[in-house]
């Protein structure tokens, strides 16, 4: 049988055509029909005599408005960026539901994150099918770096953020503070440093290995300027 309009098969094929991400993911988890996905993008209207009770109807246009992201309140934003409430619990009455929060602002969230970081609910939805675990909050933008799961510009701006940490640490007076009677210097207060500005240990080798290099070359460059 040819696909027509307002068969589930159809309708999914063309909420995923046009990038509905958040009505898919809700019509294939059973939140919502196809049909309603459908009537509320205008792709086709509800035959007279099945609107069904008001109090349905209700019910759908608050999950249709949950679904988009325009009905998620300022709180439920915050838990998806930064989890539920330790005393409070979840907003969210269901995973389904959360699912298809995060569906929702998954762009909106990611967009405003500072690079390197993902909102909480990244990490509980996806994270996983990355093969990623959460390292904690203090070392999350290394380990996104080392496992390549970044942008190109998060990762531009990040080294540049860490390149200046790094070449701080090795000017001629850098000290560290940590405790506060421990005040370090030299190659254990650059350790110290590094391991505070989250810098990745890949790039630390790499510009390491890079000093030792400049360094070695410089005695020839005097050499060969005092010969001539």
């Amino acid at each position: 049988m040819a696909l027509h309009g307002t068969s589930k098969q159809y309708i999914c094929q063309r909420l995923k055509d046009q990038g509905e991400t958040a009505l898919l993911t809700a019509v294939q988890a059973g939140t919502i029909t196809a049909m309603a996905a459908a009537v509320s993008l205008g792709w086709v209207k509800r035959p007279p005599g099945m609107g069904g009770s008001t109090h349905k109807a209700k019910r759908i246009a608050h999950q249709l408005r949950t679904i988009t992201g325009a009905g998620l309140s300022a709180g439920e934003k915050m838990e998806l960026q930064y989890g539920p409430s330790p005393t409070q619990g979840s907003l969210f009455s269901s995973r389904e539901q959360l699912e298809s929060a995060w569906a929702a602002c998954r762009d909106e969230l990611l967009a405003r994150a500072n690079p390197g970081r993902r909102p909480a609910i990244w990490w509980e939805l996806e994270a996983s099918s990355l093969g990623l675990k959460w390292p904690g909050y203090f070392s999350e933008r290394s380990y996104l770096f080392e496992a390549g799961a970044l942008s190109a510009e998060e990762k531009a701006t990040l080294k540049t953020e860490w390149r200046a940490e790094f070449e701080r640490a090795y000017e001629p007076d850098f000290t560290y503070i940590g405790d506060p009677d421990e005040i370090l210097h030299g190659a254990e207060a650059r350790q110290k440093h590094f391991a505070f500005a989250d810098i990745p240990r890949s790039l630390i080798c790499r510009w390491e290995a890079a000093r030792r290099r400049r360094k070695k070359k410089a005695p020839l460059d005097e050499q060969r300027g005092a010969a001539t």
